[in-house]
Formats: C-alpha cells, sequence, structure tokens
C-alpha cells in the first residue's frame, strides 16, 4: 500500500516539476481552426453595414460546444444563466426586442448554416455565438521535491501550482444574409497552490473563464452600443 502510494506522488512530481507556460496563440490557433469548421468552406466576410435596423431586432444565442479539441472546459448549467441574464440586460439597455437561447433541441447540424436556419424559425434577428478553449500550466515550486517524497507531504505542503487561461470568443451574426458584424475575444487568468492531491485544475480554469466571460460581455456591449447609434 506504502509503495503504491509513493509511486502515486512520485509520479506527481515528475508530472509537473516544471512550468511549461500558457501562451495564449496555442488557444487562438484552436479557436481558428474551430471557426473555419463552424463556418463552412467559404467564411462569411465582415458586413458592410454599421447599423441595427431602425425597428428592435431579436437577439439569438448560442455556446458552442468546446468539449473537444483540447478545450479543457464544457459550458455550464451557470455559464448559460450568467449569459442569459446579461443579454437581457443588454436588450433593456440598447433596444433589442428580446434574447433568447436557440434551442438545441431545434438544430439540425453544428454549422452556421444550420444554426441560422434555426434562429430564423424562432424570430431571432440577430445571432450572439460565443466560443472558447482554455490551458493549465501545472508545476511544482521548491516544496514539492523537498516534501512530496515523504507522502504526507503532498497532502499538506503547498507544492504545487495550477496556472489556467481561458480564451473566450464572441461573434455577431445576421441571421438573414450570414453576415459577420463583429467579433470580439477576452482572455481571462486564475491560478492558485496547494497541495499537489487536493489540487483541482478545473476549479482554477473556471475561475480564468468567469473572468474571460465577464470581460467579454463587457467589449461585446460597447459594439452594441456603437451599432445601436445612428450613423
Amino acid at each position: 500500500m506504502r509503495s503504491g502510494l509513493l509511486l502515486i506522488v512520485l509520479g506527481l512530481v515528475a508530472a509537473c516539476s516544471s512550468s511549461k507556460g500558457l501562451p495564449v496563440e496555442t488557444l487562438q490557433e484552436i479557436l481558428r481552426q474551430e471557426a473555419i469548421r463552424f463556418e463552412g468552406e467559404r467564411s462569411p466576410k465582415p458586413s458592410p453595414s454599421h447599423n441595427f435596423p431602425p425597428t428592435p431586432p431579436a437577439l439569438g444565442l448560442y455556446l458552442k460546444p468546446t468539449g473537444f479539441l483540447q478545450h479543457e472546459f464544457e459550458w455550464s448549467n451557470a455559464d448559460r444563466d450568467h449569459v442569459l441574464t446579461w443579454a437581457r440586460r443588454l436588450t433593456a439597455d440598447h433596444g433589442l426586442a428580446s434574447a433568447n437561447f436557440v434551442p438545441q433541441s431545434s438544430l439540425k447540424g453544428d454549422q452556421l448554416v444550420q444554426l441560422r436556419d434555426s434562429a430564423a424559425r424562432y424570430g431571432a434577428d440577430f445571432l450572439l455565438v460565443f466560443d472558447g478553449a482554455a490551458a493549465v500550466d501545472r508545476y511544482n515550486n521548491y516544496k514539492g521535491p523537498l516534501l512530496y517524497w515523504t507522502i504526507i507531504g503532498a497532502y499538506v505542503a503547498d507544492g504545487t501550482h495550477s496556472d489556467a487561461l481561458c480564451l473566450i470568443r464572441g461573434s455577431l451574426w445576421e441571421v438573414k444574409t450570414g453576415s459577420l458584424l463583429f467579433q470580439e475575444e477576452a482572455q481571462g487568468r486564475a491560478q492558485t497552490v496547494g497541495p499537489a492531491a487536493f489540487l483541482e485544475d478545473d476549479v482554477v480554469v473556471e475561475a480564468a473563464k468567469a473572468k474571460a466571460l465577464v470581460e467579454l460581455q463587457r467589449r461585446i456591449a460597447e459594439r452594441v452600443k456603437r451599432l445601436r447609434e445612428p450613423s
């Protein structure tokens, strides 16, 4: 039993002995590849129009599944509630008619063209799509090599760091034409330190995701405000 625990601890020390860094370019490439798949062979060009129509438009919302391509997180029910609450406040502040998620059950595919068809059936004029990816850098400080070999050290010594970077992108599309009105992205970073046996990377990823989402929503609100201003 003791030998098994020792092997586990030594594995923890070896697996996360030094920091590998968190380059944002890696996450940007993941989202770029996913955008190519989502938008199809012919990527829509930005719309030449810079204003919403005079009548209040309805806004459709969509969180793209992220449980693949090393995205490192999936959207939670709390994320959906947060986005919906924010979007409905956005509609009230900027003269939009409504904001609702496009029902997952209505989708007949996972590309933009099918999403637009579904959004149109539910009366959405514009579609706000969220996508994201995260990465974790887990490594030991000087306490790891000094104390983890005792086994109990992995449970009590704060010798492991878990740093997370989350990149979230928001794109606003015109449902009828498929034109891209704008795209914004934001980063969130979080870190924690603790014993290797208890440190959970998912927790720090959630913290980074929350920061990125708040910043992205601020940027989107600014862009929507400019679109609603008379030309």
